[in-house]
């Protein structure tokens, strides 16, 4: 088996995700542009400012093909939900291209260990936005969907899901704003699990052949979380968990009612909000800086 692992980094370091709706927009994005491309993910791990992704193809055209396609409508996507344009990717991509098994499984190690290493979990299993525990389960972060019982505003969200995946498009802020507006907190848990699972383009039967079960595949994550030379990764104290500290402080402490309410604010009160969160979460002032796009 040879193995492509795919790194990209934003401009200026730029956050690229602030809510669950952007990690399922992306994911869907992702998958969708997988199917279309014929490009085989055994791994995808979108992080805070940068992205990882573990892909076999059958050409370099159809890998930068893949690539152009994911990137350029998840910018767009991304840039509709602030009311912004301008670039956020770097042009270029990283390709680093792994051979043998035991290159490969490291490599492996490193995209499902990367919310480890940033804070963000304990072990690779227990991060949603990996979509590792979606190899064993349907519904890993919520309680198994009961049509019979389900509400009507759940239902609708279930079928008009479906309706984006069997036409092969994505899925976008608006829709999925919209639909979650409408659920309860179980519900929003159940709906994101659903899009995860219909949407989801990773081959967890080639991932666990490496390993040989899933079990043994968890085992060899937390007791080996893996390095790639060819990466040059800008360390961060305190790792990425900073950022949902932001963001939650914006919505409990500032009352806003959406983190994007507060990005879509003048660049004066965005510079007096990171005075402030500075003090109240120990977030680093550069970090907020690139929280808010300044």
């Amino acid at each position: 088996m040879k193995l492509l692992h795919i790194y990209q980094n934003t401009l200026d370091g730029m956050l690229l995700f602030y809510t669950a709706t952007d990690f399922l927009v992306y994911f869907s994005i992702i998958c969708t542009a997988s199917r279309k491309h014929d490009v085989k993910l055994i791994g995808i791990c979108p992080m805070y400012d940068h992205l990882h992704n573990l892909a076999q193809a059958d050409s370099r055209n159809r890998v930068s093909a893949f690539v152009r396609d994911y990137t350029r409508d998840y910018s767009i996507a991304l840039n509709t939900s602030f009311g912004n344009r301008g670039q956020i990717f770097n042009h270029t991509f990283g390709c680093a291209v792994k051979t043998g098994d035991k290159a490969i499984r490291t490599a492996c190690s490193y995209l499902y260990n990367n919310p480890c290493e940033k804070g963000l979990c304990i072990r690779a299993e227990y991060y949603r936005w990996s979509f590792l525990a979606y190899a064993e389960s349907a519904n890993p972060f919520s309680e198994r969907i009961r049509l019979n019982i389900a509400s009507m505003p759940l239902r609708g969200a279930l079928k008009e899901i479906d309706a984006f995946r069997k036409q092969g498009k994505g899925l976008n802020h608006a829709l999925l704003n919209r639909l979650f507006s409408k659920l309860s907190r179980v519900e929003k848990n159940q709906l994101t699990d659903y899009i995860i699972t219909q949407y989801n383009c990773i081959d967890y039967k080639a991932l666990i052949s490496l390993y040989g079960s899933y079990d043994k595949m968890c085992l060899a994550f937390a007791s080996n979380q893996g390095s790639e030379y060819e990466i040059n990764e800008v360390f961060e104290p305190g790792g990425h968990k900073i950022y949902p500290a932001i963001s939650a402080a914006l919505i409990n402490d500032f009352g806003f009612g959406s983190v994007k309410d507060a990005l879509r604010q003048s660049d004066d009160k965005k510079r007096d909000l990171v005075r402030q969160l500075k003090f109240m979460t120990g977030a680093q002032e550069w970090q907020l800086r690139k929280y808010f796009r300044l």
